[in-house]
């Protein structure tokens, strides 16, 4: 007599056995692992490499991690330029990190005059991050016509550090 089949719902004598499924109440444990161990990585990025560095300084965040330094490096400034118009005279410059643009000009290099007031885009306040690129413009109707006058450019970082540029001069457009 031949071999029976299986019936209906049976398993047959040569296959595996079923893999047995695994216990659901271990997933959590598992899912909760997992998720911790992806922010203890997350937090160790952020404080351990420059990334952190950048989104702190960008966010004025002040750090307390060991390891860090305070800064005392004045920006340093390069290409301070002054372009003379009709409209009155824009000075240039660029620095080396992020700071504020202001600068001071005056008949003698004694100056005397702060252009603005208030520094632009000054790190050390909550309003700006500073920038490396700067330009402050000197209103004509602030300067007298045909006059040589000496400027410097000034530029602060987020520490406090103020960097200045060398004496300058330019001369404003004689009167027609």
């Amino acid at each position: 007599m031949p071999p029976q089949q299986p019936g209906w719902g049976q398993q047959q004598s040569w296959a595996p056995p079923a893999p047995k499924s695994q216990s659901s109440s271990s997933r959590p444990l598992l899912v909760l692992l997992l998720f911790i161990l992806l922010i203890g990585l997350g937090v160790l990025a952020y404080f351990k490499t420059p990334l952190g560095s950048t989104v702190k300084d960008i966010l004025g965040i002040s750090g307390t991690t060991t390891g860090t330094t305070t800064d005392k490096t004045k920006p340093v400034i390069t290409g301070a330029t002054a372009n003379v118009g009709a409209g009155g005279v824009v000075i240039t410059w660029e620095t080396d990190e992020l700071s504020s643009s202001q600068v001071e000009y005056g008949k003698t290099n004694t100056y005397g005059t702060l252009a603005p007031a208030q520094p632009q885009d000054d790190p050390t306040g909550t309003q700006s991050i500073g920038v490396t690129d700067h330009s402050v413009t000197i209103s004509a109707a602030t300067l007298e016509k045909g006059v040589t006058y000496h400027f410097k450019a000034m530029s602060k970082d987020k520490a406090g550090n103020e960097g200045e540029s060398g004496d300058s001069t330019f001369t404003t457009l004689a009167a027609e």
